[in-house]
């Protein structure tokens, strides 16, 4: 009787363990192991842990290095294998295997950097349209930078850095194409070289000779339109700053794109106005909602790579203007669903007929 007795108090023992959160583990020899966060009432062995120590970190060479304060580092590049070039920009295509060097150091060290201008704010030399004394020259407006070093390649002296990885906290930012800035540091002996980078800044922006790669989707003027994603709004940018991919507007950055596309200087400053009396005009309508007074046909009647540029009710000039890029939904016909290129007031994007930014009275012009 008293050997039943004893086995049931042990038997109940085990269901008060269960109940409180204790399984027992079967075969192991070892004391029963909660499943949650009470206290368990057997003694249980330490765990094993398969950690290693921590490995000291490594001194940074750069750190005690004597700066240059000019840059005396060049960035070359390779595009699709061809020869290595000197150019501070190149333009490859969109899927192109881009390759960058900088002469390697015997005993040196190497790290890489993405310049990275912030495009989630609209820049402006001249007020904007909707302020008082609107047009008026306000001087330049300073871009904010950023420098993002791209630790995968520290130590290498030839990188392949596309696609770019994302890091600008705007929407209007592409890795697949558009700008990309880029700069590196050597340092050797106690000395630190560079090649120029976000240091080298002036009144108008960021230095031309800090390597830019822009990267475009195909070979004609929109192609190269393209290469003008991740580069800033402006409004009222001058020639200078439009050609060098420092900052565009509307109209800068058409005329830009198509004066890369010709390979020849862009010599003066358009505005909206200037284009649409200087260019000729192959169709004029009236868009609501992104849908046309009358039936354009994608070929015959317009192309991508127009210029599609807008007078918006009551007012008396036209204030915007971008480029039509696509037949989106392949009706052959010019409607709401159908994609644009534009800048301003933010960077270079893509938008939808039917989104508005075009209401008005428009014009198409053929460059």
């Amino acid at each position: 009787m008293r050997f039943v007795i004893r086995h049931l108090g042990m038997l109940l023992g085990v269901v008060v363990l269960a109940g409180a959160g204790v399984s027992l583990m079967q075969g192991s020899g070892r004391g029963p192991v909660h499943t949650d966060a009470v206290e368990p009432v057997a003694r249980r062995e330490p765990p094993l842990t398969t950690e290693q120590p921590p490995t000291p970190q490594q001194p940074d060479v750069f750190a005690d290095c004597t700066r240059h304060a000019s840059p005396t580092l060049t960035i070359k590049s390779s595009i699709a294998g061809a020869q290595w070039t000197s150019d501070v920009a190149i333009c490859p295509l969109k899927g192109s295997k881009v390759a960058l060097k900088v002469e390697a150091v015997p005993g040196g060290s190497v790290r890489w950097y993405r310049i990275v201008p912030d495009i989630s704010k609209n820049y402006n030399n001249a007020n904007w349209p909707w302020d008082p004394d609107a047009y008026k020259w306000k001087g330049f407006a300073r871009i904010d930078y950023h420098r993002k070093e791209l630790t995968q390649f520290c130590g290498k002296w030839q990188i392949s850095p596309l696609p770019a990885a994302a890091t600008a906290n705007s929407r209007y930012y592409r890795s697949d194409m558009g700008s990309f800035w880029f700069q590196a540091e050597v340092a050797s002996d106690g000395k630190m070289y560079r090649s120029p980078g976000i240091e080298d800044f002036y009144d108008r922006g960021i230095s031309p000779k800090v390597f830019r790669m822009s990267v475009r989707s195909g070979e004609g003027f929109v192609g190269y339109l393209t290469s003008f994603f991740n580069v800033p709004g402006l409004f009222g940018s001058i020639n200078y700053q439009s050609s060098n991919y420092i900052g565009v507007d509307c109209a800068d950055v058409l005329m830009a794109a198509y004066a890369a596309w010709k390979k020849k200087p862009l010599k003066k400053n358009y505005n909206v106005a200037m284009l649409v009396t200087g260019l000729t005009g192959v169709a004029e309508f009236d868009l609501s909602y992104g849908n046309t007074a009358k039936k354009l046909h994608w070929g015959s009647d317009v192309r991508p790579g127009d210029f599609i540029a807008v007078r918006y009710p009551s007012h008396r000039q036209y204030a915007h203007i971008g480029a039509l890029y696509s037949d989106a939904n392949k009706n052959g016909l010019l409607d709401a669903a159908d994609t644009i290129i534009h800048a301003g007031p933010a960077p270079l994007h893509f938008s939808h007929l039917k989104e508005g930014n075009f209401d008005g009275h428009e014009v198409i012009l053929r460059p």
